[in-house]
Protein backbone atom coordinates (compact mmCIF):
# COMPACT_ATOMS: atom_id res chain seq x y z
CA UNK A 1 0.00 0.00 0.00
CA UNK A 2 0.93 3.39 -0.98
CA UNK A 3 0.76 6.43 1.68
CA UNK A 4 0.89 9.74 0.83
CA UNK A 5 1.19 12.27 3.55
CA UNK A 6 0.12 15.86 2.73
CA UNK A 7 1.78 18.01 5.35
CA UNK A 8 4.58 16.80 7.43
CA UNK A 9 4.34 19.52 10.87
CA UNK A 10 4.80 17.90 14.30
CA UNK A 11 1.23 15.38 13.32
CA UNK A 12 2.55 14.38 9.95
CA UNK A 13 5.81 13.83 10.56
CA UNK A 14 5.44 11.31 12.73
CA UNK A 15 2.14 9.63 10.83
CA UNK A 16 4.57 9.40 8.04
CA UNK A 17 7.68 8.02 9.93
CA UNK A 18 5.18 5.41 11.52
CA UNK A 19 3.89 4.62 8.34
CA UNK A 20 7.26 3.72 6.84
CA UNK A 21 8.73 1.64 9.82
CA UNK A 22 5.63 -0.41 9.57
CA UNK A 23 6.14 -1.25 6.34
CA UNK A 24 4.51 1.07 3.92
CA UNK A 25 5.87 2.89 0.73
CA UNK A 26 5.39 6.51 1.96
CA UNK A 27 5.18 9.58 0.04
CA UNK A 28 5.74 13.00 1.78
CA UNK A 29 4.99 16.58 0.72
CA UNK A 30 4.89 20.04 2.38
CA UNK A 31 4.75 23.27 1.24
CA UNK A 32 7.74 24.21 2.85
CA UNK A 33 9.44 21.15 1.20
CA UNK A 34 12.98 21.22 3.93
CA UNK A 35 10.39 19.56 6.27
CA UNK A 36 9.40 16.97 4.17
CA UNK A 37 12.96 16.27 3.10
CA UNK A 38 14.35 15.95 6.46
CA UNK A 39 12.44 12.74 7.04
CA UNK A 40 13.86 11.07 3.94
CA UNK A 41 14.92 7.05 4.43
CA UNK A 42 14.72 3.75 3.21
CA UNK A 43 10.97 4.23 3.14
CA UNK A 44 10.44 7.51 2.95
CA UNK A 45 10.54 9.71 0.02
CA UNK A 46 9.93 13.45 -0.53
CA UNK A 47 8.10 14.90 -2.86
CA UNK A 48 8.17 18.99 -3.53
CA UNK A 49 5.38 18.47 -6.44
CA UNK A 50 2.31 17.75 -5.05
CA UNK A 51 0.53 16.45 -8.19
CA UNK A 52 3.66 13.72 -8.22
CA UNK A 53 3.18 13.14 -4.57
CA UNK A 54 -0.52 11.81 -4.91
CA UNK A 55 -0.01 10.53 -8.45
CA UNK A 56 0.01 6.81 -7.21
CA UNK A 57 -1.08 7.45 -3.79
CA UNK A 58 -3.44 4.15 -2.60
CA UNK A 59 -4.09 6.04 0.47
CA UNK A 60 -3.94 10.54 0.73
CA UNK A 61 -3.63 11.85 4.53
CA UNK A 62 -4.02 15.27 4.95
CA UNK A 63 -2.74 16.73 7.55
CA UNK A 64 -2.81 20.47 7.06
CA UNK A 65 -3.35 23.53 9.75
CA UNK A 66 -7.27 24.55 8.60
CA UNK A 67 -10.00 24.65 6.07
CA UNK A 68 -8.28 26.68 3.52
CA UNK A 69 -5.37 24.64 3.77
CA UNK A 70 -7.22 21.31 2.94
CA UNK A 71 -9.33 22.84 0.30
CA UNK A 72 -6.53 24.25 -1.73
CA UNK A 73 -4.23 20.93 -1.32
CA UNK A 74 -7.46 19.10 -2.83
CA UNK A 75 -8.44 21.27 -5.31
CA UNK A 76 -4.77 21.53 -6.75
CA UNK A 77 -3.97 17.61 -5.97
CA UNK A 78 -7.56 15.41 -6.92
CA UNK A 79 -7.37 15.03 -10.68
CA UNK A 80 -3.98 13.91 -10.32
CA UNK A 81 -4.22 11.10 -7.89
CA UNK A 82 -5.71 7.39 -8.88
CA UNK A 83 -9.82 7.59 -9.16
CA UNK A 84 -9.97 4.48 -6.47
CA UNK A 85 -7.48 6.93 -3.85
CA UNK A 86 -9.04 7.26 -0.18
CA UNK A 87 -8.62 10.68 0.45
CA UNK A 88 -7.96 10.69 4.80
CA UNK A 89 -8.79 13.85 5.95
CA UNK A 90 -7.27 13.98 9.31
CA UNK A 91 -7.01 18.07 10.19
CA UNK A 92 -9.33 19.48 12.77
CA UNK A 93 -11.08 21.99 10.27
CA UNK A 94 -14.18 22.66 12.37
CA UNK A 95 -18.10 21.52 11.11
CA UNK A 96 -18.12 24.58 8.40
CA UNK A 97 -14.86 23.40 7.17
CA UNK A 98 -15.72 19.97 7.10
CA UNK A 99 -18.91 20.56 4.84
CA UNK A 100 -17.27 22.61 2.25
CA UNK A 101 -14.86 20.23 2.22
CA UNK A 102 -17.31 17.24 1.81
CA UNK A 103 -19.29 18.67 -0.59
CA UNK A 104 -16.47 19.04 -2.65
CA UNK A 105 -15.65 15.72 -1.99
CA UNK A 106 -19.12 14.10 -3.41
CA UNK A 107 -19.06 17.00 -6.73
CA UNK A 108 -15.66 15.24 -7.84
CA UNK A 109 -16.32 11.87 -6.56
CA UNK A 110 -13.51 11.67 -4.31
CA UNK A 111 -13.60 8.79 -1.90
CA UNK A 112 -12.76 11.23 1.51
CA UNK A 113 -12.99 10.19 5.22
CA UNK A 114 -12.06 11.69 8.05
CA UNK A 115 -9.99 10.72 10.86
CA UNK A 116 -9.68 13.42 13.78
CA UNK A 117 -6.69 12.63 16.15
CA UNK A 118 -6.66 12.41 20.07
CA UNK A 119 -2.78 12.93 21.11
CA UNK A 120 0.08 14.99 20.09
CA UNK A 121 3.57 14.68 19.15
CA UNK A 122 4.60 11.71 21.59
CA UNK A 123 1.24 9.65 19.94
CA UNK A 124 2.24 10.48 16.47
CA UNK A 125 5.59 9.31 17.01
CA UNK A 126 4.55 6.00 18.45
CA UNK A 127 1.07 4.80 16.57
CA UNK A 128 -0.84 5.66 20.01
CA UNK A 129 -3.29 7.93 18.24
CA UNK A 130 -6.79 7.61 18.96
CA UNK A 131 -8.95 8.75 15.66
CA UNK A 132 -12.02 9.92 15.52
CA UNK A 133 -13.95 8.74 12.42
CA UNK A 134 -16.64 9.91 10.39
CA UNK A 135 -17.77 8.57 6.81
CA UNK A 136 -18.22 5.93 4.59
CA UNK A 137 -17.31 2.13 7.04
CA UNK A 138 -16.56 0.32 3.70
CA UNK A 139 -13.70 2.86 3.05
CA UNK A 140 -13.07 3.03 6.54
CA UNK A 141 -12.99 -1.02 6.26
CA UNK A 142 -10.45 -0.80 2.92
CA UNK A 143 -7.83 1.81 4.93
CA UNK A 144 -8.01 0.27 7.93
CA UNK A 145 -4.02 -1.34 7.32
CA UNK A 146 -3.03 1.95 7.36
CA UNK A 147 -5.14 3.59 10.02
CA UNK A 148 -4.56 0.10 12.54
CA UNK A 149 -1.16 1.11 11.78
CA UNK A 150 -0.91 4.48 13.08
CA UNK A 151 -3.13 4.37 15.84
CA UNK A 152 -4.42 2.59 18.80
CA UNK A 153 -7.70 2.63 18.45
CA UNK A 154 -10.84 4.34 15.75
CA UNK A 155 -13.84 5.50 17.07
CA UNK A 156 -16.40 5.64 14.20
CA UNK A 157 -18.63 8.58 14.95
CA UNK A 158 -21.01 8.40 11.97
CA UNK A 159 -21.55 7.67 8.35
CA UNK A 160 -20.78 11.37 7.55
CA UNK A 161 -17.74 13.53 6.79
CA UNK A 162 -17.88 16.16 9.82
CA UNK A 163 -19.61 13.51 12.23
CA UNK A 164 -16.29 12.80 13.47
CA UNK A 165 -15.51 16.62 13.48
CA UNK A 166 -18.05 17.64 16.17
CA UNK A 167 -16.77 15.26 18.93
CA UNK A 168 -13.25 16.24 17.76
CA UNK A 169 -14.22 19.56 19.05
CA UNK A 170 -15.68 18.42 22.21
CA UNK A 171 -12.66 16.70 23.01
CA UNK A 172 -10.55 19.90 22.55
CA UNK A 173 -12.80 21.93 24.53
CA UNK A 174 -12.37 19.30 27.33
CA UNK A 175 -8.26 18.73 26.30
CA UNK A 176 -7.96 23.24 26.45
CA UNK A 177 -10.09 22.98 29.91
CA UNK A 178 -7.91 20.66 32.24
CA UNK A 179 -4.84 21.92 30.64
CA UNK A 180 -5.76 25.29 31.84
CA UNK A 181 -6.85 24.13 35.36
CA UNK A 182 -3.67 21.46 35.96
CA UNK A 183 -1.39 24.17 35.11
CA UNK A 184 -3.43 26.97 37.25
CA UNK A 185 -3.24 24.53 40.06
CA UNK A 186 0.23 23.93 39.61
CA UNK A 187 1.23 27.73 39.68
CA UNK A 188 -1.06 28.48 42.99
CA UNK A 189 1.01 26.09 44.94
CA UNK A 190 4.08 27.98 43.73
CA UNK A 191 3.14 31.18 44.45
CA UNK A 192 2.43 29.62 48.15
CA UNK A 193 5.94 27.99 47.92
CA UNK A 194 4.38 24.80 48.16
CA UNK A 195 5.86 22.39 46.18
CA UNK A 196 3.52 21.95 42.96
CA UNK A 197 3.96 18.46 42.42
CA UNK A 198 2.46 17.56 45.47
CA UNK A 199 -1.00 18.59 43.47
CA UNK A 200 0.14 15.74 40.83
CA UNK A 201 1.09 12.89 43.83
CA UNK A 202 -2.32 13.62 45.39
CA UNK A 203 -4.40 12.78 42.48
CA UNK A 204 -2.42 10.18 41.05
CA UNK A 205 -4.22 7.08 41.03
CA UNK A 206 -7.54 8.89 42.21
CA UNK A 207 -11.17 9.78 40.38
CA UNK A 208 -10.02 13.30 39.40
CA UNK A 209 -6.53 11.73 38.13
CA UNK A 210 -5.81 12.19 34.25
CA UNK A 211 -2.67 10.83 32.57
CA UNK A 212 -2.96 14.52 31.05
CA UNK A 213 -3.02 16.59 33.76
CA UNK A 214 0.62 14.88 34.57
CA UNK A 215 1.72 15.28 31.42
CA UNK A 216 0.97 19.03 30.93
CA UNK A 217 1.44 20.21 34.33
CA UNK A 218 4.62 18.30 34.72
CA UNK A 219 5.69 20.59 31.96
CA UNK A 220 4.64 23.65 33.40
CA UNK A 221 7.01 22.77 36.69
CA UNK A 222 9.49 22.19 34.75
CA UNK A 223 8.72 25.53 32.62
CA UNK A 224 9.40 23.49 29.38
CA UNK A 225 7.48 24.54 27.13
CA UNK A 226 8.71 22.59 23.75
CA UNK A 227 6.07 21.93 21.90
CA UNK A 228 3.79 18.86 21.84
CA UNK A 229 0.37 20.80 21.03
CA UNK A 230 0.94 24.14 20.01
CA UNK A 231 -1.02 26.98 21.31
CA UNK A 232 -1.75 28.94 17.97
CA UNK A 233 -3.33 25.35 16.99
CA UNK A 234 -5.42 25.07 19.92
CA UNK A 235 -6.83 28.74 19.69
CA UNK A 236 -8.02 27.85 16.38
CA UNK A 237 -9.54 24.48 17.72
CA UNK A 238 -11.44 26.63 20.52
CA UNK A 239 -12.15 29.31 18.25
CA UNK A 240 -13.70 26.73 15.84
CA UNK A 241 -15.76 25.02 19.13
CA UNK A 242 -16.70 28.74 20.17
CA UNK A 243 -18.36 29.23 16.32
CA UNK A 244 -19.74 26.25 17.10
CA UNK A 245 -21.79 27.05 20.42
CA UNK A 246 -23.28 30.25 19.21
CA UNK A 247 -24.73 28.50 16.21
CA UNK A 248 -26.71 26.46 18.40
CA UNK A 249 -27.43 28.77 21.20
CA UNK A 250 -25.20 26.80 23.33
CA UNK A 251 -23.54 28.78 26.26
CA UNK A 252 -20.05 29.63 25.76
CA UNK A 253 -19.19 31.67 28.89
CA UNK A 254 -16.50 28.81 30.28
CA UNK A 255 -14.68 28.70 27.15
CA UNK A 256 -14.35 32.32 26.35
CA UNK A 257 -12.39 32.36 30.02
CA UNK A 258 -10.29 29.70 28.81
CA UNK A 259 -9.82 31.34 25.11
CA UNK A 260 -8.72 34.33 27.46
CA UNK A 261 -5.76 32.68 29.29
CA UNK A 262 -4.36 31.22 25.83
CA UNK A 263 -4.76 34.24 23.97
CA UNK A 264 -2.68 36.13 27.08
CA UNK A 265 0.06 32.74 26.69
CA UNK A 266 0.11 33.69 22.84
CA UNK A 267 0.60 37.48 23.35
CA UNK A 268 3.33 36.43 26.25
CA UNK A 269 5.25 34.96 23.18
CA UNK A 270 4.45 31.49 23.33
CA UNK A 271 2.10 31.35 20.13
CA UNK A 272 4.25 28.25 18.89
CA UNK A 273 4.78 26.79 22.60
CA UNK A 274 3.00 24.09 24.01
CA UNK A 275 -0.45 24.46 25.34
CA UNK A 276 0.76 24.24 28.92
CA UNK A 277 2.50 27.73 28.28
CA UNK A 278 -0.79 28.57 29.14
CA UNK A 279 0.70 28.37 32.88
CA UNK A 280 2.53 31.72 32.13
CA UNK A 281 -1.32 33.46 31.95
CA UNK A 282 -1.45 32.65 35.81
CA UNK A 283 2.21 34.12 36.55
Amino acid sequence: MNITVLGTGIMGSGIATVAASKGFSVTAWNRTIERAQALEGDAIRAESNLAAAVSQADVIAIVVFDANSVLDVLKNSYEHAPADAIWVQMSTIGTSGSQQVREFAEAHNLRLIETMMMGSKDQANSSQLILIGGGDETVFKEAAPFLEAISKKLVHCGAQVGDGTAVKLACNLWLGCITAAACQSVKVLERQHVNPQLFLDVIAGGTSDSPYAHIKGGKAIANDYSPQFEVSALEKDLGLMKSVMDSVGFRSDLLSLVMDLYAQSDSNGHTHDDISAVATSFE
